[in-house]
């Protein structure tokens, strides 16, 4: 009986561990998904590898925002598990395996063909476990997304 007790408590524990974990994604437009893959720690830095598919009939250009669009025009933000927040220089983003950068990644999305993509936060503060909030934010004129974008919004990215 204590053994059974012991099971079901371990197994309840795993079960809220891993709710406690659960990412919820927002799609901010029905012509496209973002699928949540990985995250891995890069020294100081926290890099999340996501897939983004064209969900439209047609190919379309999207542009990834990084921290920094344009002057005065801010970007993609992150806020980690303890307050903190990265925006500007800090956000990167890369299409495919283009170079990262804090502006804007472009590339051709095929029509329901996943594209597979990447988002850095720098200089991630060493007590932070997880990123409590990542606004990506995106912008394609071909599916009416256009000057000020939207942002896809993923919460609770755990990476410790």
């Amino acid at each position: 009986m204590k053994k059974l007790i012991l099971t079901v408590s371990a197994l309840l524990a795993m079960t809220i561990a891993a709710a406690a974990q659960q990412i919820s994604i927002t799609t901010p437009s029905q012509a496209l998904k973002l699928q949540y893959k990985a995250s891995r720690i890069l020294g100081n830095d926290v890099e999340l590898t996501f897939l983004v598919t064209n969900l439209s009939d047609n190919e379309a250009v999207i542009n990834l925002v990084g921290g920094q669009y344009q002057t005065g025009m801010s970007g993609s933000v992150v806020y980690d598990s303890e307050g903190n927040i990265y925006e500007h220089t800090d956000v990167l983003v890369s299409v495919g395996k283009k170079a990262l950068t804090e502006q804007y990644s472009a590339g051709n999305f095929p029509s329901n063909v996943p594209v597979k993509c990447h988002l850095v936060v720098k200089n991630v503060d060493k007590e932070a476990t997880a990123l409590a909030k990542v606004k990506l934010c995106v912008l394609s004129p071909q599916l009416g997304i256009a000057n000020t974008g939207i942002c896809f919004e993923l919460n609770n990215v755990s990476f410790k």
